[in-house]
């Protein structure tokens, strides 16, 4: 395949062709989101840097697989910058700093994680959909993996704000032994269209890829 967004082949076949600077939305169940950002973050840096925004106090991003990943694909370690946000006024501080320190595509894990749940505060999650756009002006490709609203399965977390700013929705659910892939917004292709992702590709076996306990020793 010429074009590769996440290196998982089902949703690469809906998404592309794409622009950079596109903000592209993929939201599901974190089992399925969660291998297909590690995927995405090494594609992204074998074409250049890459800025990672963990919204999340701890966990979200796993080094051991990113480092195995690393390896497989040659990709350095040097292109790819980590930070985490504690609260959501740190977001759109952490985006604009990437967006401003030449990265090439920004990745950010659940951003409204930290959203208001009063839907009289839901104005604050307009200042996080702000400063993604903001980047995507840049000529920055943003990809954003989110859950999906409380409001429906097919609509991402953020709001209306940033269901209209995303070029792309992508939504991910579990499907037979794998995961299925639908289309929900994309500029040159109709839509809704589904793919298949198996099992192999989100590296759902339990023992593929682990490390030995020397290793650790």
């Amino acid at each position: 395949m010429g074009c590769r967004l996440t290196g998982i082949a089902g949703i690469d076949l809906l998404v592309c062709p794409y622009r950079s600077g596109w903000i592209i939305d993929i939201s599901g169940p974190w089992s399925i989101v969660s291998p297909v950002m590690h995927r995405a973050i090494i594609e992204a840096a074998t074409r250049g840097r890459v800025a990672v925004v963990i919204v999340q106090d701890f966990g979200g991003l796993d080094p051991y697989r990113l480092n195995r990943l690393m390896r497989l694909r040659g990709v350095p370690g040097s292109r790819i910058l980590v930070a985490r946000a504690f609260r959501h006024q740190d977001v759109p501080g952490l985006v604009d700093e990437a967006s401003s320190l030449g990265a090439e595509t920004i990745v950010v894990r659940h951003p409204y994680m930290y959203a208001p749940e009063n839907p009289r505060e839901a104005w604050r999650n307009t200042v996080v959909a702000g400063s993604l756009r903001k980047a995507s002006q840049r000529g920055v490709t943003v990809l954003v993996f989110n859950q999906p609203s409380p409001h429906g399965k097919r609509v991402p977390r953020g709001g209306s704000l940033h269901a209209h700013s995303a070029h792309v929705i992508v939504r991910l659910e579990t499907w037979r032994r794998g995961a299925r892939a639908e289309l929900v917004k994309h500029p040159w292709r109709p839509t809704p269209r589904n793919s298949y992702i198996s099992s192999i590709e989100l590296g759902w076996q339990a023992w593929a890829g682990q490390r030995p306990l020397t290793d650790y020793l």
